[in-house]
């Protein structure tokens, strides 16, 4: 009786240290912003009304004001943004703080892009083996199955982004019917985040897999307010974008903070640059907190020249340096001139997307997003923090080294131990103990060892190197590891239900139990495992739930394991 006392208590034990020993939060480094300093006179106001004002509602913030307001764009509605012209934007401003109907009022705001301006190109790219992305594209599924909203000038499908997913999106820019790219900029961003890979044209990306969401709020000059972009973001959530690429930059903006922070709270990943000033002073919306700021580095790792730097970066990125011989960043974009080119640009702008790239990445490995933002910081090559470089520079090898095998080996070793007390527990032989722990250990953290190995790039190697519940994420459908039901004990019930009743099967149907419990277990105290529609702290109570249940369902398989083995003694 003492030693089932003893095994109970290293169960609690070992579950107790996963969460003790969980990661902690990176310290983030934002700027004091200053107060918006508003010019009297006449002028455009941008008003943010509350989610779901209606046009008559509209219509009356707009009589305080005696101003007629119209919503940016019809896209933005549900947002309820609206614009108009005041003859006071200073009284206008004053005249809605407080209102029940008003998120925020403010001049309107124009932001700038921060870029000047067996591939055969690929040995010119040096900044993909900068940040590792050789070695990542070697473990994982580069990207498939995420969505990344480019929000910029608008992409254009040109040559080497032919094999590339891109979808129609939209544009906020008043005058065009597209999201096409009638600048250069936004489908340079879209090349370095997915260019289409080993097409034998032109150059790489770093998420080949991943699929573009076109989303144009610069005009063709290079400009755009921060109502468009404002309204853009907020698309993007809409559309399920899972990261959304922000290389443009300025001026605060409420609004664009606003937009930022509600894309935030539904999951998705934003990402922007810290601006090209080449001096102390991260620009906005890349200073915020919600964001992952990015400064920019050259070929020889140091920041480059032109990069902003300070309090908001949090990551640097290869951005370019054109003073270096082949030193830009290459990609394939709009000439305009009707067709295309090869083009290297610097910028912030051009670091961005590296990051962007990243996390596509380690999202199509089923890592939640606010997982994947701790990992890249914390895998970023540095010693802490500075203004230069944030937490480092970016690092997607050893992120993606990272997620396979100290995650991998750690949450194999957490299943098999799983299994085995257990087991234990239930008096059952050694040599069930031991198979079944070795089911486990695969269900629950994959063979992680085999993925430094030089294993074919096949779909079978990837299903034996990742856990079960990261299966959809090797099989493109990486947001289906965050369905609830998924995410259950539901799986191993069924698998109960099929082989648990007979001995030749059940080794595997306890293993499965115990390597999906441990899983959702570390999941929950991690923050790597994130189920749809529940609340942070709900969502943690879920998975515990289950892995609970998953514990109790092992150790029922467990006993029926041992009374068949007494009856056959």
């Amino acid at each position: 009786m003492l030693q089932k006392f003893g095994l109970v208590g290293a169960l609690v034990g070992v579950s107790a240290l996963v969460f003790a020993l969980g990661p902690t939060d990176v310290a983030r480094h934002t700027p004091v912003r200053q107060a918006l300093s508003v010019e009297v006179g006449g002028g455009s106001l941008v008003v943010d009304l509350v989610d779901g004002a209606t046009p008559s509602q509209r219509d009356e913030v707009a009589r305080l004001i005696d101003a007629e307001l119209e919503w940016v764009h019809p896209l933005a509605e549900d947002e309820a943004l609206a614009e108009g012209w005041v003859s006071d934007v200073s009284a206008a401003i004053a005249a809605l703080a407080g209102h029940p109907l008003v998120e925020s009022a403010e001049p309107e705001i124009f932001l700038h892009p921060t870029a000047f301006p067996d591939d055969p190109m690929y040995d010119r790219q040096w900044n993909l083996r900068a940040m590792g992305a050789p070695e990542a594209w070697a473990t994982t599924t580069r990207g498939a199955g995420v969505v990344v909203a480019v929000v910029d000038t608008g992409v254009t499908q040109v040559e080497d982004l032919a094999g590339t997913r891109i979808l129609t999106g939209a544009s906020f820019v008043p005058g065009t019917r597209t999201a096409a790219d009638d600048q250069g900029h936004g489908t340079h961003v879209a090349g370095t985040i997915a260019q289409t890979t080993n097409n034998g044209v032109g150059v790489a990306g770093v998420a080949p897999g991943a699929t573009v969401l076109p989303v144009k709020v610069l005009s063709k000059y290079g400009f755009g307010s921060a109502a468009w972009i404002a309204a853009g973001i907020d698309y993007a959530a809409d559309e399920g974008a899972d990261i959304i690429n922000l290389s443009l930059g300025g001026g605060y903006s409420k609004v664009i903070e606003t937009a930022i922070k509600k894309a935030r709270a539904r999951g998705v990943l934003v990402v922007a640059a810290a601006g090209n000033g080449g001096r102390r002073g991260v620009g906005y919306p890349g200073a915020l907190a919600e964001t992952i700021g990015v400064s920019a580095t050259g070929p020889d790792g140091r920041l480059a020249p032109y990069s902003s730097y300070g309090k908001g970066v949090d990551i640097a990125a290869p951005g370019g340096d054109k003073t270096k011989s082949g030193g830009g960043i290459l990609q394939d974009t709009v000439d305009g001139k009707g067709g295309h080119h090869y083009a290297e640009f610097q910028g912030t702008s051009m670091a961005t997307p590296h990051v962007v790239g990243a996390a596509a990445v380690l999202l199509g490995q089923g890592v939640s997003a606010d997982a994947v933002e701790q990992l890249l910081l914390t895998s970023a090559r540095g010693d802490g923090w500075n203004e230069k470089y944030g937490h480092g520079q970016l690092d997607l090898a050893a992120a993606t080294q990272h997620v396979s095998g100290t995650l991998g080996g750690a949450r194999f070793a957490l299943a098999a131990v799983f299994a085995l007390l257990i087991a234990q527990l239930a008096g059952t032989g050694k040599g069930f103990q031991l198979v079944s722990a070795g089911v486990a250990g695969w269900v629950g953290g994959g063979l992680f060892f085999l993925g430094g190995l030089p294993l074919p790039d096949a779909t079978v190697v990837g299903l034996l190197t990742h856990p079960l519940l990261e299966w959809p994420a090797v099989l493109a459908a990486p947001d289906w590891v965050h369905f609830p039901l998924w995410l259950s004990a539901t799986l191993p019930a069924g698998l109960a239900f099929l082989f648990g009743a007979f001995r030749s099967t059940r080794p595997l149907a306890f293993g499965l139990a115990c390597g999906i419990g441990a899983h959702l277990l570390h999941g929950a105290a991690t923050h790597t495992l994130v189920p749809w529609w529940l609340p942070a702290t709900a969502g943690s109570m879920w998975l515990v739930a289950n892995a609970t249940a998953c514990g109790v369902l092992g150790l029922g398989l467990a006993g029926a394991q041992k009374l068949e083995e007494a009856r056959s003694a």
